[in-house]
């Protein structure tokens, strides 16, 4: 049987992505009252809860070991091993690292910039990464994000206003100033310490992101409970953090105007921007005030209000992306291999000597055979789309040959 095309368009890869961004409130850095271990635990309950794919953190100790140990002792734990972070930065400023993790599963790291060091305040840097498929060395059309990790002056004086304005305007510079392809997906993430949406900082970082909650007056106003982050706790415990209840809006995800488009290779998924543990009926109160927040176990409520004075905020992504399967040119049929495909069946019969190669979606090696004459090799398979390429040996024509079939 000779070839047939079995695939008359390309075929999509597509995942869902979840990011979060939450401040951790002085990882490391809270001796005497809920030690590092002590953290860990809650927030190794936060995260099993929320199962996040891209994360930001804000507020870690300012030492390489601490961005490593939330590698080894919150994330890669129970049988985990695939999350990655950012390098930790050579000639770091301020008393507080922010820090991007990434599932490698999923995206890989290219490179990191610095965009400001709002006056020897804080770092803020922007994370490059690419995701998995198609392979960016081979690929022209790799879907990159960029992720900045924001964390910017607190406080509500004209000063503090004036110094978030500034780093804003470095953050919005930064963006306007990448290539085309890497506009497509940022990600501005972290504690804005935003007042109101009339700031000089909000409204730099809104000529190019766009910020998925309501544009408003937020602080202290119960119109806006729903998006509060600071503080779950009422009275300030012995770990710095601030009391006061839930009152404040000070962490956001914000993300390129592309991600709105229905065609886009990143689309935002509309709702999916939230407060996690956020029912806006806590307005000024504590996490733990009644009533309990619907959908919650009380282990991840307490969790949330040992851990910091912030709230994790998360937003999803659908992405659409040719995977680097079908992205390879369609080639002619070779009339010396002939293949039959069933249902979760694919057998390959060569006619001449030669070598055949099967990969799956995402361009991963399932099977190869080295054929005599007359033989063949069979693999039971999951429905999907593969790629099979043959090697036949020298004087057969052509000398290789690619093609995509459909196991159904």
């Amino acid at each position: 049987m000779r070839w047939s095309l079995l695939l008359l368009s390309l075929l999509w890869a597509q995942d869902t992505i979840r990011v979060l961004t939450y401040n951790l409130l002085n990882y490391g850095q809270t001796p005497g009252y809920c030690l590092t271990d002590c953290k860990d635990r809650q927030l190794r309950t936060i995260i099993g809860f929320i199962q996040p794919d891209l994360i930001v953190f804000n507020e870690i100790a300012p030492y390489p070991q601490y961005v490593r140990r939330l590698l080894d002792s919150v994330l890669n734990i129970g049988g985990v091993s695939y999350w990655r972070s950012g390098i930790f930065p050579s000639n770091l400023t301020g008393d507080r690292l922010s820090m991007v993790y990434y599932d490698s599963r999923r995206f890989a790291y290219e490179k990191q910039e610095l965009i400001t060091t709002q006056g020897g305040l804080r770092d803020v840097y922007a994370f490059h990464l690419y995701y998995r498929e198609p392979d960016l060395a081979t690929h022209r059309d790799t879907l990159f994000v960029v992720v900045i990790a924001s964390h910017l002056k607190a406080g509500p004086n004209a000063s503090d206003a004036n110094t978030r304005a500034q780093a804003a305007l470095a953050i919005r510079n930064y963006i306007q100033a990448l290539p085309s392809n890497r506009q497509r997906w940022v990600l501005d993430m972290g504690d804005h310490n935003l007042y109101r949406a009339s700031e000089a900082a909000y409204q730099r970082l809104t000529e190019v992101l766009i910020d998925p909650g309501p544009a408003g007056e937020w602080d202290n106003n119960s119109t806006y409970a729903y998006y509060h982050t600071q503080s779950p706790r009422l009275s300030s415990l012995a770990d710095g953090g601030s009391g006061g209840g839930l009152n404040s809006r000070f962490d956001f995800i914000f993300f390129s105007p592309a991600c709105t488009l229905s065609t886009a290779k990143a689309r935002y998924l509309s709702g999916s921007h939230k407060v996690i543990a956020q029912d806006g009926l806590h307005f000024g109160k504590s996490l733990l005030d009644p009533p309990q927040v619907a959908g919650y176990s009380q282990a991840v409520l307490n969790a949330l209000y040992m851990a910091s004075d912030h709230l994790p905020v998360v937003a999803e992504f659908a992405l659409n992306v040719t995977s680097a399967l079908t992205a390879l040119p369609l080639a002619g049929e070779h009339p010396n291999f002939q293949v039959r495909v069933e249902s979760g069946y694919l057998e390959v019969i060569a006619e001449v000597p030669g070598k055949v190669v099967v990969y799956d979606l995402r361009g991963q090696q399932v099977e190869a055979g080295h054929l005599s004459p007359g033989s063949s090799f069979s693999l039971t398979l999951p429905a999907g789309v593969y790629l099979l390429q043959g090697f036949p040996e020298k004087g057969s024509q052509p000398a290789f040959w690619q093609q995509k079939v459909l196991v159904p």
